[in-house]
């Protein structure tokens, strides 16, 4: 016999299969879209081919709308980076260096950078000028994995994976020569304030 509550659990986990069923690229970037600047807490771990240890850092992304991705390095040492149309930025607080340049599609350290904007930023256009996407579906939310366009930055793929369709949990790069980058993500916070820090930070980056 069929009792009410174990209809409302079939109801319940058929909802979630079709949910997960008809979720594709389109719908998981517009579940992260923002049109209020957001910032998202990261820990990242790297695995380089030249170390015996893994190299430990963490720190702030930020996304400010339409088109402006800032990240911060609290962790070892502060560390800002950023990307604004096709315009990047860097600044070595500690060292003093600041350095601007033009996005280049062959270029993985420019592609590093690009990858947060894209997916931060949901910018599925940018996404997809750069990378070729093979999405899937998991036992448990979805995956994708990025290899760039550019022949000339083969060996270089990024593999995003997330639970739900507004949250990247976990983004894994792989570099060529074989060292890798794992992040976890967090959303932490979004509004005017985070407006205000993100473009303070901008200014930082530009000099201003």
């Amino acid at each position: 016999m069929i009792t009410p509550l174990r209809f409302a659990a079939f109801i319940f986990c058929l909802n979630i299969t079709t949910a997960q069923a008809e979720a594709t690229l389109s719908s998981v970037m517009a579940g992260m879209k923002s049109t209020t600047a957001t910032r998202i807490s990261y820990q990242e771990t790297r695995t380089l081919e030249l170390m015996d240890e893994p190299w430990e850092g963490s720190g702030y992304m930020y996304s400010l709308p339409p088109d402006t991705m800032v990240k911060e390095q609290l962790l070892p040492k502060r560390v800002v980076m950023g990307i604004k149309g096709d315009q990047l930025f860097y600044f070595d607080q500690e060292n003093d260096i600041h350095y601007q340049g033009e996005l280049k599609e062959d270029d993985p350290m420019s592609l590093n950078i690009a990858i947060f904007k894209a997916l931060v930023n949901a910018d599925e256009v940018l996404l997809n000028k750069l990378y070729k996407i093979d999405f899937s579906h998991q036992s448990v939310g979805w995956k994708m994995i990025l290899t760039p366009k550019k022949a000339t930055a083969s060996g270089f793929s990024t593999q995003v994976a997330g639970k739900s369709i507004n949250q990247i949990d976990t983004i894994k790069i792989q570099q060529a020569d074989g060292d890798s980058s794992d992040f976890i993500l967090k959303k932490d916070a979004s509004g005017e304030r985070v407006k205000n820090i993100a473009t303070r930070l901008y200014q930082e980056l530009k000099g201003e």
